[in-house]
């Protein structure tokens, strides 16, 4: 294998491997909501990570995004800080 090879691969394990990480349901708790931004936080075991709600989620999903509310959730990185919640459901 050439080194140019080898470094097109390195760069490309090192761009997807953050994305797969955030792709992935993890179970957490919901710490805090904002209703006006629609802002969740959710904490796990060993991570935290804020995301914004859809508005249909937010205004269907209220009962899960209340505080203490035990949630399996899926996170979408669309780049520049953006983190948006792709899926919410309760544990």
């Amino acid at each position: 294998m050439t080194f140019k090879k080898q470094l097109i691969g390195l760069v490309l394990a090192l761009i997807l491997a953050p994305v797969l990480a955030l792709a992935e349901e993890k179970n957490g708790t919901v710490a805090s909501y904002d209703k006006a931004s629609r802002m969740v936080t959710v904490k796990g075991k060993g991570w935290e990570q804020k995301a914004k709600v859809s508005s249909a989620d937010a205004k269907d999903k209220l009962d899960l995004l209340k505080d203490g509310a035990k949630v399996k959730v899926e996170f979408d990185d669309r780049g520049g800080g953006d983190i948006r919640v792709k899926s919410i459901s309760g544990r």
